[in-house]
């Protein structure tokens, strides 16, 4: 119980500490005028998977020098957050709001998922994703996101504003991001010793408390851009923290120690996001947006997968 507790409160913290880092980079963006697009897939993309990356990355520091095994943990904390995002995340802001995007983005951040999904499936093949798999996984991610700052400064734009002083959305920020990094230890330590006390896989902890807990912060975001009529921003956090998920918490953990790649998870959870992520990315295509229908088809499908763990662990 102890654990449990303590792995409760590491998630409260680490989401509290990653809204705090976000609302401030969204003031600072807003200062320098960016796009909703932009702040949805890079800014709020990557402030949001700072508890996936941190937790990721204390696990492989563990996995190297504390010598336990925290390979599952850290694949099924990148997957449960993937499932989590495009089944429990883009089904509910779809059942608040009609979610669009153009066909243009959707054709590069759709090719960004699919590609992503494929480049994590070969190189865990052979079960391992080693340091050199990991800088390519990182890699591609740079390169997606390179693309993302392309799209946005070739954007017009009104001259800057100076208006309004961002120091203190910096301090905060900062602050916001030391909070997840110590919320990230204590995740994982109390993560590891419930699965032992459990007798369950890391994976399944991962995937099922871990992944949701995790993705709250982009899940709430997401909810209130809907709320706000930020389409594009709700709709663009999850796409760019699912394109990050895919690529970045495997890969940096990989570079710290090669990360194990469960075969079971390879040869069918992977399969299972894959058939999701085309589930959404049809939905954009046929109707040229989300609605309530497919929003309830998507939040289905995730309480199905995370039934079907659950009830494969009971047996």
């Amino acid at each position: 119980m102890l654990d449990l507790a303590l792995l409760l409160l590491g998630l409260a913290a680490i989401a509290w500490g990653t809204t705090l880092a976000v609302d401030n980079a969204i003031r600072i963006a807003t200062h320098y005028q960016l796009s909703d697009l932009f702040i949805g897939f890079s800014l709020l993309a990557v402030g949001t998977d700072l508890p996936e990356l941190m937790v990721s990355i204390d696990a492989s520091l563990q996995n190297r020098l504390g010598g336990s095994d925290t390979s599952s943990l850290i694949v099924g904390n990148a997957l449960g957050s993937c499932f989590a995002l495009f089944g429990l995340g883009m089904g509910s802001a779809g059942l608040l709001g009609y979610l669009t995007m153009s066909r243009r983005y959707l054709w590069w951040h759709g090719a960004a998922l699919l590609g992503g999904i494929l480049v994590l499936t070969l190189t865990a093949l052979d079960g391992n994703v080693t340091r050199l798999e990991g800088g390519l996984l990182v890699a591609c991610f740079l390169a997606y996101f390179a693309w993302l700052i392309g799209e946005e400064t070739a954007l017009p734009r009104e001259e800057r504003t100076a208006a309004g002083n961002p120091r203190l959305a910096w301090l905060l920020l900062v602050f916001g991001l030391l909070v997840v990094v110590g919320s990230a230890e204590l995740i994982v330590d109390a993560a590891v010793a419930l699965a032992a006390a459990w007798g369950v896989s890391q994976a399944v902890i991962a995937i099922c408390i871990i992944g949701v807990g995790t993705s709250m912060p982009e899940f709430v975001i997401s909810v209130v851009a809907v709320r706000k009529s930020r389409h594009g921003m709700s709709v663009g956090n999850m796409i760019g923290s699912n394109v990050l998920n895919i690529l970045l918490p495997v890969g940096l953990a990989a570079l710290i120690h090669p990360v194990r790649f469960e075969a079971g998870l390879l040869r069918v959870d992977v399969p299972l996001l894959a058939l999701l992520t085309l589930l959404v990315l049809a939905f954009f295509v046929r109707r040229r947006g989300l609605q309530k229908g497919e929003a309830r088809i998507l939040v289905a499908f995730y309480a199905g997968y995370i039934l079907w763990k659950l009830l494969g662990t009971a047996l």
